[in-house]
This record gives C-alpha cells, structure tokens and sequence, in this order.
C-alpha cells in the first residue's frame, strides 16, 4: 500500500451533514404544533356537529364579563392581528439569536395548547355565546346541512365525512367555520403564549444592558404585553366571542404550561446536541412576573435530575423518625441495586446534606 494513504478501516464514516440536522431541528417543532392544529380542528368541528344537534343551544346566561360590557360588533380582523402579530415577532427574534430551546418550548407549548382545547370542547359541549342565530351566519346553510346530515352517521362513514369537510370543506366554502368552541379561546392563549415568550425574548436580550435601560426596557414590556392580552379580553368579551371563563382559562393554562418544569426538560432535551435527557446544560424554568401568586420569585432557574440516594440524602435531613424507621425496614431490598457503603447509610441523617451552622459546628 503506497505510504500516506490512509486504510479503509482507518477512513471514519461519513458525517452527516449539518445543516441538514440543523433545518430538521428547526422543523420539526413547527410541524407538531401544524399536526395539532389539525387534530384541534378535527375535534372542533365534532363538536360543532354535536352542538347543531341540541335541543337546547341558548347561551349561557349569568357570564360576568357580558354583564359589565356592553354587546358591540368589533371586527374580526382586529382579534385575529392581536393573534397574529405576537407570533411573528418572536419568530424572528428567537431566529435571530438561534436559541433552539426557546423555539422548541414555544411551539411545543402551543401544540399542547391546541391539543387541549379541542379536548375540552369535545369532551363538554357548551351553547355558543353568541347563540345559534349568529352561529348558523357564521357557518351558511350549505355548510349547517352537511353538519346536520353528519351527525346521523356512524362508523367509516362519519369519519369519511369529517376528512371530506377538513380536507375539501362544503361546496365552495373552504375551511368551514367552527361552532361552540368555547372552553379556551384560541385567540386568548395565542396572544398570552406569544407575549411570554416576547417578555422572555426582551429579558435575555436585555441582561446585557446597564441597570436603568434594562429596568426600563422590561417594565416597558410588561405594560405592552399587559395592554395587548387586556385589549384581546376586551374586545373578546364585548363581540360575546367567548365566555368569560374561556379566557381566563385560556391565560392560567398557558402560563401554568410555559413555565412548567417538564415542558422546560422537553425543550433542553431537544436542543441537546448529544439527545441525552439529562445533558450537562441546566434546563432553564422562567417565572414571570405576572405568574401570581409565585410573582414574589420571578427570574430565571435551573433544574437537574437527581438521583434517587441524592432524594433520600435530603429527606434524611428532616430528622423525621418514620423516615427511619422506613430506612431500616427497606434496607434488606435497596441491596441488590445500591453499593454496601450506599446501604450501610441510605436515607440516613449522616449522609444528608449539612446546612451552614452545622457545617461550621463540626470544623
């Protein structure tokens, strides 16, 4: 073999090409969030279905919100650019700074959303708050009837109706409209989703500013995202577009969604190089301000996994005596998966963690 050429067991394997794995990384949390968009349209026009054949489809009455503003007709144009905007300016300000992590929890965030409410909707089916009269408007008749005639049908054949309206709508009606969606407002928890994800984009952005601009630029905002959720409950409420409930369920939803631990491991684990769960880098929870009552410890966390004799270790520290008497019962079984030194003090108060008096009583 001539000399400088590498062997053929020597050659490495070809390496995948990066930018390729970089726009499937990329792709894919949108794509989810595109296939649960989906499933929530299939859910809501079954539950339109359901809600054309009730008997009784008056609006609910009593609704807080409708008893403090006045019934006016906004355009709908106006609640779908509160919905709109937010998105598209996080997207390009989380593409800009290339951060995968926030990407992903954003659109993992909104697909569970969705996912959600087409649940609820189906699983309960409310009267629409605008009534049925307005409803049937929204739909056209062409559309009503094929709902109608849906619903007197079973198995393969429903289902082959529903695919029909969700890929080809009714006639040159395209996508049909939806009727009683109303257990969360999509409008609502786009906009709260969005605005999050914005304040948590203007905080990041804004950690490499002195002092008074970075207290000035996140107060501002605040008060931005504060106007634009208030201004989409408003005018929601005022067009009867929703129940009150809806929206505010809308908003504790998405917030106890994007600031939960788990959403915050699922997003670290896919922006992972190595696709490990519990990579080197700490997962990273955001508590915002408004998040009330918890406003108090709002800022930015990390989070690990531990180990379960690092779990033990910290409850051995309440010097509780049932936990000892639980360590001296299940001793005899933690041998087969612990070490002898793990067992002779597992879940003990001398292997716990010592606090700061206790560790300057014992130098």
């Amino acid at each position: 073999m001539p000399e400088g050429r590498p062997s053929s067991a020597d050659q490495s394997p070809p390496v995948p090409d990066k930018s390729l794995k970089t726009i499937l990384k990329w792709s894919f949390p949108p794509l989810i969030c595109a296939a649960c968009f989906f499933f929530q349209s299939v859910m809501l026009h079954m539950t339109t279905v359901k809600y054309v054949l009730l008997q009784h489809k008056s609006p609910l009455h009593d609704d807080l919100g409708h008893e403090l503003f006045k019934n006016e007709t906004v355009a709908k144009e106006v609640l779908d650019a509160l919905s709109v905007a937010p998105p598209l300016v996080v997207i390009v300000g989380i593409a800009l700074l290339r951060d995968v992590r926030l990407w992903a929890k954003v659109f993992f965030s909104n697909a569970i959303l969705f996912v959600l409410k087409g649940l609820f909707d189906w699983m309960t089916v409310l009267p629409d708050s605008i009534g049925f009269g307005e409803c049937k408007k929204r739909l056209g008749d062409e559309p009503l009837k094929y709902l109608e005639r849906m619903g007197h049908l079973s198995g393969t054949e429903y289902f082959s109706a529903l695919l029909q309206l969700e890929l080809y709508g009714v006639g040159k009606v395209r996508p049909v409209r939806y009727c009683a969606d109303m257990l969360m407002s999509g409008h609502t928890f786009v906009t709260v989703l969005y605005m999050l994800a914005l304040a948590d984009l203007v905080r990041r952005i804004t950690i490499l500013m002195p002092p008074v601009p970075r207290v000035i630029w996140r107060i501002s905002m605040g008060i931005f995202a504060t106007l634009c959720v208030g201004a989409d409950l408003y005018l929601i409420v005022k067009t009867r577009f929703h129940y009150t409930v809806d929206i505010v369920m809308s908003i504790v939803i998405t917030l106890l969604i994007y600031t939960n631990a788990g959403m915050a491991l699922l997003a670290q684990w896919y922006a992972s190089e190595d696709g490990k769960r519990n990579s080197a880098d700490a997962d990273i929870i955001w508590l915002p301000a408004i998040l009330i009552p918890f406003c108090c410890f709002h800022g930015y966390y990390s989070v690990r996994e531990m180990e379960d004799q690092q779990v033990a270790d910290l409850q051995a520290n309440n010097q509780s005596s049932f936990w000892q008497w639980l360590t001296d019962t299940f001793k005899t079984s933690s041998e087969e998966s612990l070490s002898p030194e793990q067992v002779k003090s597992y879940g003990s108060a001398q292997t716990a963690p010592k606090s700061e008096a206790e560790a300057e009583g014992s130098v």
